[in-house]
């Protein structure tokens, strides 16, 4: 049976939680991926902050559809000044506390499954929980195609 650390990047790309949150919108677009752990000093993965997470940390809360077709905000004064916080923001304020990281030796189904319900893209791998890379469900798909299964 496949194991995590079978389709581990060792990507240890992180942030702190005292990251500037247009730090991290750089750092996701440059990199081309949509989430990233979050560690403390020690490298120990203490949450995780996704480009949902960028995208709610500039909208309103309150939006209202007035239009199937057109989303409108209910204070456009509240974006703008809402945009210029965001710059001084940080990953504290935003992230997810939970980061759903996985051990290297968990099995590849139960990485999938989690992958699944939670509907994840990428996932921290931890060793003693610090981190020690992540799998992403580009390589659970790519391992499904080569062996057509897990085990």
């Amino acid at each position: 049976m496949k194991k995590v650390r079978d389709l581990i990047t060792r990507d240890l790309t992180s942030v702190t939680e005292d990251t500037p949150l247009k730090d991290v919108a750089e750092l996701l677009s440059l990199r081309g991926i949509n989430g990233i752990p979050v560690v403390n000093k020690n490298n120990e993965v203490t949450g995780w902050i996704s480009e949902r997470d960028l995208i709610s940390s500039i909208f309103p809360e309150k939006v209202k559809i007035e239009n199937p077709d057109v989303i409108g905000f209910m204070n456009l004064s509240q974006v703008v000044k809402k945009l210029t916080q965001v710059g001084q923001a940080m990953v504290k304020d935003y992230m997810s506390k939970t980061a759903n990281a996985v051990k290297e030796d968990t099995p590849a189904s139960d990485v999938a499954e989690l992958m699944l319900q939670k509907d994840l893209k990428r996932v921290p791998v931890v060793r003693d929980k610090k981190l020690v890379g992540v799998v992403e469900r580009a390589s659970l798909a790519r391992i499904l195609l080569e062996e057509g299964s897990f085990e």
